[in-house]
């Protein structure tokens, strides 16, 4: 069974989570196990659990695990679906009640697994309580706390830049221009202006973020990044590699068409209407660097930008929805399922050569 990639995405991140988690916790055991002796003057090194370092590390090492995998799947998989649209004193409160609820179980597991390897003569339940029952504990509580909501902060910025594109920022790999090859795609909704005048702003912004909601899923699934929301209008990009791989520029269109289709009586109910869209498709070479002092972002800059603009507005002119240039229709004209129609050669404003282009439909 193949796993789509958007699944795929959640799971690196429950993985990163637990990985991130487990590094921390073996810090936070090796920070706590350094104490000092007033009367000697000295440090000294001790360990609650086991007989040794590696089996105290071994065992407290469980609960981060176990945390990671079930809090982190149930943060990523269910919780911020849950959460968009709440208030930031919501999310505080529901994150720290869930996240009382979860380390109380992870402190039970490992206090459970300590309480058995201890070799201290006493009955199972007395090694427990002082397992458990302790400020060693109470410390551990708070500091996964901020743990905890640090992690959650951490999704947050990484979906406000994009999956990956935060990793390049603190890498610093955009730090100088580089020059890449990518495929772009702009969106852009049909009729905006009618559709706003008849449905009013606010529920046309309402019906505007969940469109873009409902699109997230298709473009990581054929692995596009989400480079800019302008407006009513989607920028989506690929390295050229991966968007030629599969057709996953051209199979992107079509599947958040089939998403907005499959949710088409939601929309008539909530708005009155079922948003339509049009797009274009275009490569090239573009020169790709980071841009801001207070604000920082990585942009994309050159001629194939404007152009693929330019393509996208003949979609009203030629009747169709989904328009691609000369340079994506060779590499994908013997695409199976796909059937193209070539257009005209638009000499496009601000364009000295002009450009040949194609419509799209997919074979029924």
């Amino acid at each position: 069974m193949k796993i789509q990639p958007a699944i795929r995405y959640k799971v690196r991140q429950v993985i990163n989570i637990t990985v991130l988690w487990l590094i921390i916790g073996v810090l936070v055991e090796i920070h706590n196990a350094i104490n000092y002796n007033p009367e000697t003057g000295s440090f000294f090194i001790y360990f609650i659990f086991g007989g040794n370092a590696l089996q105290h590390l071994l065992i407290t090492s469980l609960g981060p695990v176990a945390g990671g995998l079930l809090a982190g799947s149930f943060i990523v998989f269910y919780q911020r679906e849950k959460m968009k649209g709440k208030t930031y004193g919501q999310k505080l409160f529901i994150h720290s009640l869930l996240y009382l609820i979860f380390v109380s179980l992870c402190i039970l597991i490992v206090g459970t697994i300590g309480a058995i390897n201890d070799s201290a003569a006493a009955s199972f339940w007395e090694k427990f309580d002082a397992a458990v029952f302790n400020l060693r504990v109470l410390r551990l509580l708070i500091t996964w706390y901020f743990i905890v909501l640090f992690t959650i902060f951490f999704l947050d910025i990484s979906e406000k830049y994009g999956p990956g594109t935060l990793k390049k920022m603190l890498l610093g790999r955009y730090h100088s221009p580089v020059q890449e090859d990518r495929i772009f795609m702009f969106l852009d909704l049909k009729s905006s202006t009618t559709i706003a005048e008849k449905i009013g702003d606010e529920f046309y912004f309402r019906m505007l973020k969940y469109f873009f909601q409902l699109a997230t899923e298709p473009v990581l699934n054929c692995k596009g990044e989400i480079y800019q929301y302008v407006g009513d209008e989607i920028i989506i990009s690929w390295n050229r590699k991966e968007g030629l791989q599969n057709a996953n520029c051209l199979q992107c269109f079509f599947s958040i068409q089939e998403t907005i289709r499959a949710k088409s009586d939601y929309f008539k109910t909530q708005f009155g209407t079922v948003p339509d869209f049009k797009a274009a498709i275009h490569s090239g070479i573009v020169t790709t660097g980071e841009v801001g002092v207070i604000k920082k972002d990585i942009v994309y800059s050159g001629d194939i930008l404007n152009t693929t603009a330019r393509i996208m507005s003949l979609c009203n002119q030629y009747n169709t929805s989904l328009i691609i240039s000369g340079v994506i229709y060779e590499e994908l004209k013997r695409t199976a399922g796909y059937e193209f129609n070539w257009l005209d050669s638009p000499g496009l404003r601000g364009k000295t050569t002009k450009t040949p282009v194609f419509s799209v439909n997919r074979k029924v």
